[in-house]
């Protein structure tokens, strides 16, 4: 973390304070910040401090990104000696790697004299930077078998029946319970799902899977070729394009994750 002021002849009257640590950032769930702004002035200080602004961007291996400051009304605020200006920053992990918050403060500093009237004032700006690195939270291995077809008839055996099996590995520190496992199919197929919710039976939340760090659980999907429905989508090398898996989890203090995998595909014939 560094910190840089426009005048450092004299100290800066608003302190800017940001989480000295929050534990471990996984992708594909929601980085979320508190920001403090704190006025440090004496009550009977002759200097007042308005026009407090904070604003915030992250630096992710990709690229830059500004983010919201919420709430996002009175902006521009009056902060009290002794009293702290708060704002929240929010944002959506979805790569590995290091990131950088950047955190810039901005106020106005004002001398005031015996009769109440603003004798001279300056801005004040800086800047602090809080770097920390998003690793994966689960890991997906799958696997795609062809099935035979259900039915004898001519027209119904060129119908293609898959089972996609997918293995889901913990990579957190800590223990995570998996919400929901989807299969978003392409529009020649429909897609049943194998797993603890096949029967669409009221789930609850105790019911759910757990997995510790480390763990490994298999779950899997049937995906059948609708009858009378488009063609298959197909890639270059021969490659039947099945669909898409999102996953959702959350962990033991209520954070939520959710990871979709690209477009899964059968083997190259």
């Amino acid at each position: 973390m560094s910190k840089i002021v426009e005048d450092c002849r004299d100290p800066p009257y608003v302190n800017l304070t940001l989480p000295p640590a929050f534990g471990s950032a996984y992708v594909g769930e929601t980085f979320s910040c508190t920001l403090c702004a704190n006025n440090e002035l004496a009550a009977n200080s002759d200097r007042q401090v308005t026009s407090v602004r904070i604003g915030a961007e992250m630096q992710a291996p990709s690229g830059t990104t500004t983010l919201e400051v919420s709430p996002t009304d009175q902006q521009a605020a009056k902060v009290d000696p002794g009293g702290s200006l708060q704002k929240i920053v929010r944002f959506e992990l979805r790569e590995e790697g290091n990131h950088t918050l950047a955190v810039n403060l901005s106020y106005s500093e004002t001398t005031v004299s015996n009769d109440q009237s603003a004798s001279s004032g300056r801005v004040r700006t800086f800047r602090k930077l809080y770097q920390f690195v998003a690793r994966p939270c689960l890991g997906v291995r799958t696997k795609v078998s062809n099935l035979p077809s259900g039915n004898s008839d001519d027209t119904e055996s060129q119908a293609a029946r898959y089972v996609l099996e997918a293995q889901l590995e913990n990579f957190a520190d800590g223990t995570i319970i998996l919400e929901t496992a989807t299969l978003n199919p392409k529009l020649a197929f429909k897609s049943t799902s194998l797993n603890w919710d096949a029967k669409e039976l009221d789930v609850h939340h105790s019911d759910k899977p757990k997995m510790a760090p480390r763990d490994v659980l298999q779950i899997a999907f049937l995906i059948e070729q609708q009858k009378d429905g488009p063609g298959k989508e197909v890639t270059k090398d021969g490659r039947t394009l099945l669909g898409n898996l999102d996953i959702q989890w959350m962990s033991v203090m209520g954070e939520r994750g959710f990871l979709s995998t690209g477009w899964l595909t059968t083997k190259k014939k």
